[in-house]
């Protein structure tokens, strides 16, 4: 982990948002004590990465950079800037995996709408909650790019989105229909199994 790198990254939070170094400082400890505990995950070992190479390439993403001034802002008392910060990363998220997803070409399945619906509609869903729970798959899709296999690491994210296959989809919006019902079991028990089919 480059101490030049941590220390440029606190300068910048404490330039953007007038906040202490000290507080920054303090904010990211607890940051990399939170990617740290991600870094565990079985998912992390089967993508290729040990848990310190994990922290390291997390350091270089937008969404360490959030995470790290969110928590500052908290630390400061500022619970309202901290969670329009969060906010406003999601928004950029958002954004570049609509951008993403609009790029794939129209021979994948994630640009293919009646086959979305045909595979939402074996889920119980209909095309409605469908289209609104595909984007929410496609921002999860967006926000786990940096961490993908070995052999896809040289893909953009419109061609990683565009390599996902019925079976992945089904499983994904399955995934998103269950927590966004507040399934919680179930959707920790698709997630597993996901995990699992991915080794």
């Amino acid at each position: 982990m480059n101490p030049d790198t941590l220390k440029a990254l606190c300068a910048s939070v404490v330039r953007r948002l007038s906040l202490r170094l000290t507080t920054v400082e303090a904010a990211l400890l607890v940051t990399l004590h939170h990617f740290s505990s991600e870094s565990r995950n079985p998912a992390v070992a089967y993508i290729g990465l040990t848990p310190e190479q994990y922290v390291v390439l997390s350091i270089s993403t937008p969404r360490f950079e959030a995470t790290l001034a969110s928590a500052a802002l908290k630390a400061e008392g500022r619970e309202a800037d901290a969670r329009l910060n969060w906010e406003a990363f999601v928004q950029r998220e958002q954004e570049a995996a609509r951008l993403a997803h609009e790029a794939i070409p129209k021979t994948a399945l994630l640009a293919d709408a009646d086959a979305i619906h045909r595979i939402g509609r074996q889920l119980g869903l209909c095309g409605e909650r469908t289209d609104q729970l595909i984007s929410g798959v496609v921002l999860t899709l967006a926000l786990g790019y940096p961490y993908r296999l070995a052999g896809q690491r040289h893909l953009s994210l419109t061609d990683l989105l565009a390599q996902v296959t019925t079976e992945e989809l089904t499983e994904l919006l399955r995934h998103a229909a269950y927590a966004a019902e507040g399934r919680g079991e179930e959707a920790a028990a698709t997630l597993r199994r996901m995990q699992r089919a991915a080794r």
